[in-house]
């Protein structure tokens, strides 16, 4: 508990070192290389490790926390604080042992390695406290000593779950937000009032931080208990009408429903404009497959041996394939006429990983020996960290005005960041561009090059891009 205690509070202070008033860059990799190192080795230090291969998940955790200091992709940096939890909380549980399926429980699994230590906030604080008084050998406990551990203890639960109540009620009814907000103005009126030092702050902060991971430590090591279900995989003959029904059902909707594509979108006999023939597509197709994926793994689970819920299955992939190609030439479509985005390239990307995935579902189909929520997951995040690294919005643009003179400079502008510099500057050497956009460029450069002056890079917020695209239009462009 010591070396627990001591973790938490010296991270708490290198997260709010870190982090307090800067913009994420190189300090996202400064933060959880040491901060990975350290959970594992309290973890093998409390003999907690299953499954050591668990610890290759660190490689994509480090290859996305990369990507802050290399990119400057608001999109994906925000995605990614979403993305990296998520992945550390898949590799802490992966190490103690647990085994992830495709199952509702694994959701609420991942919920809880990040809600639960809030509940032994008071537990491992009072552990913590206890095990220093035993070292230094001091064992002298009096009432007071016990009433403010219930003291603390009653207000480090309570304040958490009150919080959470407000925030659910004030979701709820209006009229109750409104109160609260003009309370938390007023609030915010007398901080501003009596100017708070940035110091301050920060200790606060700390304090939080250092709550939270104390708990977090105290609950994996101590408290966590690994607990995986042993599904019933058994065959269930008395299901087998009900299935079949269902996907005799939905294959014919499905043929349907290719008939029409075959017919509108390869034949060109269509009355939909671009934009909602694209995001039809793209929505049936997510739609479809969502639907297609829970059906073949009930299906499956429910009778493994019928050859005919094989065939229909494999009929099903065979009619989400074509689905899938009908969304990708619709896309195609859109993105010709109205420019390359980062939503448009989202949905070139996930029709991709639903084709790839169409592998391990087959193999599945078929009765193979295949993880497949390990390779769902493989495929899913392979995919995903590539994209993270793939640069294309700007450059397809950019190439699109020199081939056409259609421009979005909004877009341009507010969505692609200092990554798309090297391709906005080239705008100044096209022959096409006219005096409006070159003028309309150079004012967005000169505000760029100020703004990452202003950012006063230093170790913690540094990005390959933001210097690339300073350097870059310090050298390239008058003002």
């Amino acid at each position: 508990m010591i070396s627990i205690g001591i973790g938490a509070f010296i991270f708490a202070t290198w997260l709010v070192l870190l982090f307090f008033g800067k913009s994420i860059g190189l300090s996202m990799l400064l933060f959880l290389i040491p901060f990975s190192y350290f959970f594992i080795y309290i973890l093998e230090k409390n003999n907690k490790i299953k499954n050591p291969k668990a610890k290759i998940l660190l490689i994509t955790i480090l290859l996305l926390s990369s990507t802050y200091s290399i990119y400057d992709n608001s999109f994906f940096n925000s995605i990614n604080l979403i993305i990296i939890p998520i992945l550390f909380s898949f590799m802490v549980l992966g190490l103690i042992g647990e085994n992830f399926n495709i199952h509702m429980d694994t959701i609420e699994k991942i919920l809880d390695s990040f809600l639960n230590p809030l509940s032994f906030i008071a537990e491992s604080t009072i552990k913590f406290i206890d095990s220093i008084k035993e070292k230094l050998k001091v064992n002298i406990k009096t009432n007071n000593e016990e009433k403010i551990k219930k003291v603390v203890k009653a207000i480090l639960i309570t304040i958490p779950i009150a919080l959470v109540i407000i925030i659910l009620l004030a979701t709820a009814d209006e009229i109750f937000a409104n109160i609260f907000k003009s309370i938390f103005r007023q609030i915010f009126n007398i901080l501003n009032s009596i100017k708070i030092s940035t110091s301050f702050v920060k200790i606060i902060c700390i304090i939080i931080a250092f709550f939270y991971l104390i708990s977090l430590f105290y609950y994996i090591c101590f408290k966590y208990k690994v607990i995986n279900k042993i599904y019933n995989n058994q065959v269930k003959i008395n299901d087998s009408f009900t299935i079949k029904m269902v996907l005799i059902s939905l294959n014919i909707i499905y043929l349907v429903f290719c008939y029409i594509q075959i017919k509108s979108l390869f034949m060109r006999n269509t009355t939909l404009n671009y934009a909602s023939y694209a995001r039809q597509g793209f929505f049936q197709l997510m739609a479809v497959s969502i639907i297609n994926l829970v059906t073949i793994l009930i299906a499956k689970r429910k009778d493994k041996a019928n050859k005919f819920i094989n065939y229909m299955c494999l009929i099903m992939i065979a009619f989400t394939f074509i689905i899938v190609i009908s969304a990708t030439i619709r896309m195609y479509f859109y993105e010709s006429a109205y420019g390359y985005t980062m939503l448009r390239l989202l949905v070139y990307c996930v029709l991709f990983t639903e084709t790839i995935l169409f592998i391990p579902t087959i193999i599945y189909i078929l009765d193979k020996n295949v993880n497949l929520s390990k390779s769902y997951f493989i495929i899913v995040f392979v995919i995903y960290i590539c994209m993270n690294f793939d640069n294309i919005i700007a450059k397809r643009n950019i190439s699109r005005y020199i081939e056409t003179g259609k421009i979005d400079m909004f877009y341009l502008k507010n969505k692609t960041g200092a990554d798309a510099i090297n391709q906005i500057v080239k705008i100044l050497e096209t022959p096409v561009a006219t005096d409006d956009i070159k003028s309309e460029t150079r004012k967005y450069l000169k505000e760029t090059y100020e703004n990452i002056k202003e950012e006063k890079m230093d170790f913690r917020n540094f990005n390959f891009s933001k210097l690339f695209a300073k350097n870059l239009i310090d050298k390239k462009v008058r003002f």
